[in-house]
This record gives C-alpha cells, sequence and structure tokens, in this order.
C-alpha cells in the first residue's frame, strides 16, 4: 500500500459512549455524552497541537470506521477522551495501541 502524505492525513477523534453511563437526564440519548466528549477532545486537540499541524479533523463513533482508516494509512494522530474506550478489553486496548504505536500515529488523551 503507497504511504499517504502527511498533509493528506487527517485528525482522528474516536467517541463512545457505554450504556452504564446514560444518565437519567439524557433520556436514552447517546448525543449529549458524545458532544461532551467531542467538545473535551477538540479543547484538548486546539491546547496540544498547533492548528497549522491538525490537518483536517473526522469524529467517529465506530470502531470499525477507525480500524479500517487505520489500515488505509488514513490517520494524523488519535485524539480520544479516555483510552479505555479505544476496546471492550485491556487486551482490545493494548493491541489498538500497539497498532497505532507501530504505524507512528500520536495518541492524545485526556485520561490514560
Amino acid at each position: 500500500m503507497e504511504e499517504k502524505k502527511a498533509e493528506d492525513k487527517i485528525t482522528a477523534i474516536y467517541v463512545m459512549v457505554r450504556t452504564d453511563e446514560l444518565r437519567p437526564e439524557d433520556q436514552g440519548s447517546y448525543q449529549p455524552l458524545i458532544e461532551q466528549q467531542k467538545s473535551a477532545c477538540m479543547a484538548l486537540l486546539e491546547q496540544q497541537v498547533p492548528a497549522d499541524d491538525r490537518g483536517p479533523v473526522e469524529v467517529y463513533t465506530r470502531r470499525g470506521q477507525l480500524l479500517m482508516d487505520l489500515e488505509r494509512q488514513r490517520l494524523r494522530r488519535l485524539v480520544v477522551e479516555d483510552l479505555n474506550r479505544l476496546g471492550s478489553s485491556a487486551e482490545e486496548v493494548a493491541g489498538l495501541r500497539f497498532e497505532l504505536n507501530a504505524a507512528g500515529i500520536p495518541v492524545l488523551s485526556l485520561k490514560s
């Protein structure tokens, strides 16, 4: 597969909400919690990465799509609220962190 140029790559923000995180005031909607994560991740990105180095930003809510774009070498960096959100088990999180590290993709996280 041909390596993509840095300017062609995106900054990925991955957000996800687990069912047990829903609050009564959310009325069964994941959207408020997703928006909170997205805002927190954008703030972290703006704080730590100069604007001219961010590239386009895409928000992912589906892990499968994120993994496909990782395989396609579309990612410049990944921003996530909590590293534990990268998988449903410690093994999944470790596996994805290994893949990201092997691909040279930095991960920014509010929580480790």
